[in-house]
């Protein structure tokens, strides 16, 4: 190994993914970056993961396995964390895959570079009908980063730093100030990344795609989740007491008020989905959630405009604005027929794949989003207590 090369931990949470692991560890094993330690988290899956881990780990000596009984995604991506030896850790799930042979080496020499916390690569969506286009992420570095367009991209628009897979972290960053996940049964991706952010972490990003994200079809996101509201307003009231117990002066107001509102987006869509439901219990869904005092506070200001001036994106400006201004009002049906109509026009994704198509994207697969509050946050096998146990 090269003197100047610096040690990578790869922390891989693995559960019930027995189909797919050899072909995450295959693209892991194939980098041309070879100072790597490679943590598998075995979390009390119940298949043959266990045994094809330990194989690993009898293969090669950079391999380690730690098992332990089932405790959730967030949880085992702690266990990583306390267990590293690396410079930098990069988290990968595993049912997807590396991006090319070069995306570690890619991150660290960006990383190396600007002296970076967080180094951000772009991502592909895959299944087995292809590899969909580039999702560019649209970002840069210096004193944007503390800008509200930058929180409104990286976490809603684009989404790239709303999941811990894909980006390298640096491990002295994350020690230093505490930083480990939550055990939420979704979103815990987007939860940790904000705690993240207001320690000011240095970020780097670069443009070539490092990770391939698998749309897995046989995942049980697409359940319907009884506890997404309650978890969904838990996260955004942790997130404040989190900033209190720790002495955070800084106003995030703008990251909780956009939460609430995609989160109603997120709720709504869950009903659409399934057959028993639709319309008439989105309604009901809403006026529950309008009965949440932080949601009714967080709507209002986006009702009345606060934040959205410092948004780049007229399109998104006019649509949040609107729908709040529906939601403050209580016209409930009109907000939720709203998000139908633009669930069906498919609307967030065409500005989405028109922006990726300016930065130079290439036409691919269309696989169509995941819904009911993954995609927007790029969670995705993680999102179900089910499939993680939780």
């Amino acid at each position: 190994m090269d003197d100047r090369e610096v040690l990578v931990s790869i922390i891989v949470p693995v559960y019930k993914t027995e189909k797919y692991l050899d072909e995450c560890m295959q693209s892991i094993l194939r980098q041309d970056y070879p100072a790597l330690e490679i943590l598998l988290i075995d979390d009390g899956s119940p298949d043959n993961c266990p045994a094809l881990c330990e194989g690993y780990a009898a293969a090669r000596e950079n391999v380690r396995v730690i098992h332990q009984e089932n405790k959730g995604l967030g949880l085992s991506r702690n266990t990583g964390m306390d267990a590293a030896r690396g410079k930098y850790i990069f988290f990968i799930d595993s049912d997807d895959c590396l991006d090319g042979e070069g995306a570690i080496r890619l991150l660290v020499e960006k990383a190396e570079e600007e002296g970076a916390d967080i180094t951000v690569g772009c991502y592909r969506r895959f299944n087995a009908s292809g590899i969909r286009q580039v999702n560019r992420h649209h970002l840069h570095g210096g004193a944007y980063t503390r800008t509200v367009d930058f929180r409104f991209k990286g976490f809603y628009m684009y989404g790239h730093l709303a999941h811990n897979w894909g980006q390298l972290y640096r491990r002295d960053f994350l020690d230093r100030h505490g930083l480990r996940c939550r055990a939420y049964p979704f979103t815990q991706d987007k939860a940790h990344n904000m705690d993240c952010y207001v320690y000011h972490p240095q970020y780097a990003f670069i443009e070539d795609s490092i990770y391939l994200y698998r749309v897995n079809e046989e995942s049980v996101t697409f359940r319907y989740k009884e506890n997404l509201m309650p978890v969904w307003i838990a996260i955004a009231a942790d997130f404040n007491a989190f900033m209190e117990s720790r002495g955070i002066p800084e106003d995030y107001g703008d990251w909780t008020a956009l939460h609430f509102f995609f989160g109603s987006f997120f709720l709504v869509k869950q009903e659409l989905q399934f057959k028993e439901h639709g319309i008439r219990e989105g309604v009901r869904v809403m006026r529950r959630y309008g009965e949440e005092p932080l949601v009714r506070e967080a709507m209002a200001a986006l009702a009345g405009g606060r934040y959205l001036r410092e948004i780049s994106a007229v399109s998104w400006r006019i649509l949040i604005r609107g729908a709040s201004f529906l939601f403050h009002i209580r016209a409930y049906f009109l907000f939720t027929a709203g998000i139908a109509l633009l669930r069906r026009l498919r609307v967030d994704s065409r500005i989405t794949e028109s922006r990726n198509r300016s930065a130079g994207g290439t036409p691919g697969v269309d696989i169509d989003r995941d819904d009911a509050g993954c995609d927007a946050n790029r969670d995705r096998t993680k999102c179900e207590p089910e499939k993680r146990g939780e």
